[in-house]
């Protein structure tokens, strides 16, 4: 692990958040407690043997745990890594600014979609509705609440509305549903009502100077 020399507080934080991998790793256990093959799994690219540094780096640091659940070992972010979770989201929505159609080679996962979702909810109010989001090969679904969302990965049966395409990103960015459909990039399943509800739910919004 690389150190600073430096007596500071964001110094100590880039020892354990700095390195490649780890927002990543952060970022799926955000959205739920994993077992290593599903970490593995949904973070293509990333070798096993690093995996397994990064989580006992962040083991050490007491950012993340091991538990049982069922028969199994899942790894989770502790109550100190926890505190990770409005900085992680505001990474995330900064990042997302610049973010507007994926570059080569770069595709959306289940996790990182549930992620989008985490960070877009806003503060406004709306009618509480269940939404099933797919952005191709990525699904995530939310609970959405009158305040706030429960999200997870992966389908949901019977979900109030399903919703997705590659018009959901500007959807996301300025809200205008009208557009969004008459793009034909996004398509639904569901009470266009509530597509309405979600646009005012989700918002990540996207700086006019696009992809970086």
């Amino acid at each position: 692990m690389k150190t600073y020399g430096q007596y500071c507080g964001l110094a100590r934080a880039a020892e354990f958040l700095g390195e490649r991998w780890t927002l990543v790793i952060l970022r799926d256990l955000l959205v739920g407690p994993k077992r290593f093959n599903e970490l593995r799994h949904g973070i293509p690219g990333i070798p096993s043997n690093m995996l397994t540094n990064r989580l006992g780096d962040l083991e050490r640091a007491d950012v993340v745990e091991r538990a049982i659940e069922g028969r199994s070992v899942v790894y989770r972010l502790s109550d100190y890594g926890r505190d990770l979770e409005p900085i992680l989201l505001a990474i995330g929505r900064w990042g997302s600014r610049r973010m507007d159609a994926p570059r080569e080679g770069e595709r959306p996962t289940d996790s990182s979609l549930a992620a989008a979702l985490l960070t877009g909810r806003t503060a406004t109010k709306v009618v509480p509705f269940t939404v099933e989001v797919t952005v191709d090969p990525a699904v995530a679904n939310a609970e959405v609440g009158e305040t706030g969302a429960s999200i997870a990965e992966g389908p949901l049966a019977d979900a109030d509305l399903r919703l997705g395409g590659s018009g959901l990103r500007r959807l996301l960015a300025d809200g205008d549903v009208g557009a969004a459909l008459g793009s034909g990039g996004l398509h639904f399943d569901g009470p266009a009502s509530l597509v309405e509800e979600f646009a005012r739910a989700f918002r990540v919004p996207l700086d006019p100077s696009g992809n970086r």
